[in-house]
């Protein structure tokens, strides 16, 4: 079993519908990294007003990951724009690696939620939610990355079988 392909991206054609994915994705892990480094600068502290090194670890390894998904968001713009079916891979198996991380966590949230009796469970359910319709989001968008990279595909075969060179027979 594969992926699915599809033909469109919403309204538009895969081509725009992969160039606006890579260009959203640049900016909200762009933000989600300003963020991280954010709090790990100016908020690492734990109880007592020490450093809490699991903290600082958790938010250097989420910049860490930002940092990688963003530079293959940029490598997904360049594909894009360049029509280079090879530069859609790394933003694939990223985003593919990071959506199942996240389908993980929200499978865990949802059992941890069931199990609590808590007050809070209003803010864990909207937080769980969200994560839910991120992943959602992002399969979709894997997608239609994945069709356009089949397309450019398809499209690089088809070019290159028109430069093959055959001798033209004279007799």
């Amino acid at each position: 079993m594969g992926v699915p392909m599809v033909d469109r991206c919403c309204w538009c054609s895969l081509h725009i519908g992969t160039l606006i994915i890579g260009c959203v994705y640049t900016i909200w892990t762009l933000l989600e990294l300003i963020g991280y480094c954010l709090i790990v600068t100016l908020w690492p502290l734990g109880k007592n007003g020490q450093v809490s090194v699991h903290k600082y670890a958790f938010y250097i390894t989420a910049a860490i990951v930002s940092g990688m998904h963003m530079l293959s968001s940029i490598l997904l713009i360049v594909a894009a724009v360049k029509r280079l079916a090879s530069l859609t891979l790394p933003w694939t198996i990223v985003t593919g690696i990071i959506t199942a991380i996240y389908f993980v966590i929200c499978l865990t949230a949802i059992s941890l939620v069931l199990q609590d009796t808590g007050e809070i469970l209003a803010l864990e359910i909207i937080a769980i939610c969200a994560c839910l319709i991120r992943t959602c989001i992002a399969v979709y968008c894997i997608v239609v990355v994945h069709s356009r990279h089949k397309q450019l595909m398809e499209e690089e075969r088809y070019q290159h079988a028109g430069r093959i060179y055959r001798a033209v027979s004279t007799d």
